[in-house]
């Protein structure tokens, strides 16, 4: 259950596992260790006054009197900030720091204000704190009821000790030194922001994303819902010491398991969303094969079978990327690709809303089914996404505050201008992609199309399963949170998907996998010996209407999308996990930097080149570009001895990421999905505001990696003799490709001519 005193901004915890899973989680953990602890105080003879609460739990419901008992000088002072003999005065700032200590100590922290002293880029600062310990740090800041108001550069959210810099400058809001601690030597993980009648848990991992936590105590309080594992258990599971605090023995705190429960739960539902992908590929290529038939044509008189079964493969997954591209960015507003600040995006274009069109409502009667709303809608997306809307850009150039094109106020889109939103991207899907074989010209001139739009009950099937989970166990499905679907988690979805290959069937077949399972690949058998399998080894689908288990058949004509049971193992299409990408790279860096005793230059990491000879969805590329800009921003603030404000790290991060993507990182696969995957990948990692869809064409190709470009080879009397061991292979210039190698000729890369000098012990 959700309460609307807690904010999860930004999906700091996926929406689903919030709602479904972390109550279960707080119940078997917390409530149990809290219930003893109860237990055994209530036998304690002697109860010390000055002590901490028994639990967190314990804490807040006893804060209830005394929150309420100041919160009215807190308000009738808010209500006239101009008066600055109250709103501001030192009598009111001591309040102030006495409430948000009270609120520290119910949560079950020593509240002991301090001064701390922090590094930063070989500077020292004297930073006021109403609480530090390991790994935590508590921030003294105003008075608010809601969370929206807590971060208010010019109210709530000022410090009540702003801390000075260089000069006169200094940090005056508690967001803003937030940001700063954590980019300090010995960061704390959190920062905890009290504002009175709210507290914000910021978060060093998640911050800088604008995903963090927030609890209105004021909203809480107030309804006072003391039930195990109610309101004020929730956040007192969330925001208290006990899940905050580092272990002694060493280690994470438990709120960090929690998160990285999240996280792992995100991605057990990558593997949903594999599935999803894969199943819409299907719905989508027999929807365009559906209505091409509808319209009287042939599919084979559109284009010749097989060339039209991987056209429809490629193009229905480019239709998905760009919309699991926009539930990215949907999910990433800091980003800034979308319009995601404006309430008429989320009203009129955002895919937030057809996905709670398609959670909360079902296709009744045949208009609703046969209509092409949702088309449409995706499609108006896409173009203002593609095109761009009273954008500030002119003439192909970036943004320009100088020469708007249109006012400032109101919704706009920048344009992207990507090769994955293109028209032609997907000339099978749409009103005018199919020409009609039947007729040369219509009335106008113009070449006569069919009309391939995918109607509502495909495209109804297909963003449920984007943007919906499966409920497992008895827990309700919720929204997939693309937040937390990293692009680590996003590779996973999209390399699954490498080994399979469609195909338009020419008969009747039915799906089978050892145990009727097809995780790790299946076959399909004619339905005429459908009787020589046994019952166990055919793969089931629960039927939507009748809720029936029923054997996965395609009928003749129609699109298969599926994996052979050998293909993964043949083509090595195997996703590389963040663990061993992160540590590879790791090493390979720390090999690469700072030889024969001199120190690399930050510059001198722009000019190296990477390279991934295996692309696949580009997880090794995207690491290596990650580290090395990370590398760079830190190295090159050293140099300067300048720090980056901490407000603006992410977004030049994003830019070192993408100078490095754009400029120095190639990649080469055998499969031609591979490198559009990568494409996506790479754009989607290195994307930030103002930037403009990259281009990659140059440096991802398809290819063979082992090969490399020479055409050099041995001949067949210098393997008969032994003797390539010690010879130079004899060059083939590619211009006499086509007459083909000389006879018993054998290609460099197939011989170890380059391990000649290793010795066999």
């Amino acid at each position: 259950m959700t309460y609307d005193s807690l904010v999860n901004r930004g999906d700091y915890f996926s929406a689903h596992y919030l709602a479904e899973v972390f109550p279960k989680d707080l119940k078997s953990g917390l409530l149990t260790a809290w219930k003893e602890r109860e237990e055994a105080a209530r036998d304690t003879q002697v109860a010390d006054p000055d002590a901490l609460p028994v639990t967190p739990r314990v804490g807040l419901r006893e804060l209830r009197r005394p929150y309420f008992r100041a919160r009215a000088g807190f308000a009738e002072a808010a209500a006239e900030p101009d008066d600055v003999t109250t709103y501001g005065s030192p009598a009111w700032q001591e309040r102030a720091a006495e409430l948000n200590a009270s609120v520290l100590r119910a949560l079950g922290y020593d509240a002991k204000p301090r001064t701390v002293t922090v590094q930063r880029a070989d500077h020292s600062y004297e930073v006021h704190v109403a609480h530090a310990e390991p790994g935590l740090i508590a921030l003294d800041c105003g008075w608010a009821a809601e969370p929206d108001a807590a971060l208010d550069a010019d109210g709530s959210g000022r410090l009540l000790h702003p801390v000075p810099l260089e000069g006169s400058a200094e940090l005056a809001t508690g967001s803003k030194l937030a940001s700063f601690l954590f980019a300090c030597e010995d960061a704390p993980r959190y920062v905890l922001l009290l504002v009175g009648g709210v507290v914000v848990l910021a978060d060093r991992a998640a911050w800088g994303e604008g995903r963090y936590l927030a609890a209105s105590l004021d909203a809480a309080l107030e309804r006072n819902d003391g039930k195990a594992g109610g309101e004020l258990d929730t956040l007192a599971g969330l925001f208290g010491a006990d899940s905050l605090r580092t272990p002694e023995e060493g280690g994470e705190s438990p709120l960090a398991g929690l998160v990285d429960k999240s996280t792992k739960h995100a991605v057990g539902v990558s593997s949903d969303l594999r599935d999803g992908l894969r199943l819409s590929v299907e719905l989508i290529a027999n929807e365009v094969l559906e209505r091409v038939r509808a319209a009287g044509v042939r599919p084979d008189e559109v284009r010749e079978l097989p060339e039209l079964s991987k056209q429809l493969t490629r193009e229905s997954l480019r239709y998905l990327y760009r919309i699991l591209f926009l539930l990215y960015a949907e999910a990433r507003p800091e980003l800034g690709i979308l319009p995601s600040d404006y309430p008429e995006y989320h009203q009129g274009y955002g895919l937030g809303r057809l996905g709670e069109l398609v959670a909360e409502r079902d296709l009744v009667g045949e208009k609703a089914r046969e209509g092409f709303y949702l088309y449409e809608s995706l499609d108006l997306l896409f173009r203002k996404v593609q095109e761009g809307y009273r954008s500030r850009r002119t003439h192909g150039g970036p943004a320009s505050e100088a020469e708007p094109v249109s006012e400032d106020i109101g919704l706009r889109f920048e344009p992207l201008h990507s090769k994955l939103f293109e028209p032609a991207s997907i000339e099978l899907i749409g009103a005018r992609s199919v020409v009609d074989p039947r007729v040369d010209e219509d009335e106008t001139g113009e070449p006569a199309y069919l009309d391939t739009r995918l109607r509502n009950a495909t495209l109804y099937r297909v963003l449920r399963l984007l943007m919906l989970t499966r409920g497992r166990k008895g827990e309700r499905g919720g929204f997939i949170s693309y937040a937390q679907l990293g692009i680590n988690q996003l590779g996973a979805v999209y390399e699954g998907l490498m080994s399979y290959s469609g195909f338009v069937a020419g008969e009747e077949l039915y799906e089978v996998a050892k145990g009727g399972d097809p995780k790790d690949g299946s076959w399909l058998v004619p339905a005429s010996r459908a009787d020589e399998y046994a019952d166990s080894v055919f793969v089931c689908r629960k039927d939507e209407e009748t809720g029936e288990e029923v054997r996965v058949r395609y009928r003749p004509g129609s699109f298969v999308y599926r994996l052979s049971g050998r293909d993964r193992q043949t083509s090595a299409s195997y996703y590389t996990p963040e663990s061993l990408t992160k540590v590879t790279v790791q090493l390979a860096l720390q090999h690469r930097m700072d030889q024969d005793g001199t120190t690399t230059e930050a510059r001198e990491l722009l000019d190296w080149k990477i390279c991934e000879p295996a692309l696949g969805s580009g997880a090794f590329l995207n690491e290596a570009i990650n580290q090395v800009a990370a590398e760079y921003l830190r190295r090159r603030q050293d140099e300067l001895g300048v720090a980056i404000d901490t407000e603006k790290y992410a977004v030049e991060l994003q830019k070192a990421k993408a100078y490095i993507a754009l400029h120095n990182s190639y990649g080469v696969d055998l499969n031609s999905t591979a490198v559009e995957l990568a494409e996506v990948s790479l754009w989607l990692n290195t994307m930030h505001p103002g930037m403009e869809a990259p281009w990659f064409g140059l440096h991802l190709r398809r290819g063979n990696s082992l090969i490399g470009g020479r055409r050099e080879v041995y001949s067949a009397e210098r393997l008969k003799k032994g003797g390539w061991l010690g010879a130079t292979p004899e060059r083939f210039p590619l211009t006499e490709a086509e007459a083909g190698l000389p006879d018993g000729a054998v290609h460099h890369f197939l011989l170890p001519a380059q391990c000649r000098c290793l010795k066999v012990h």
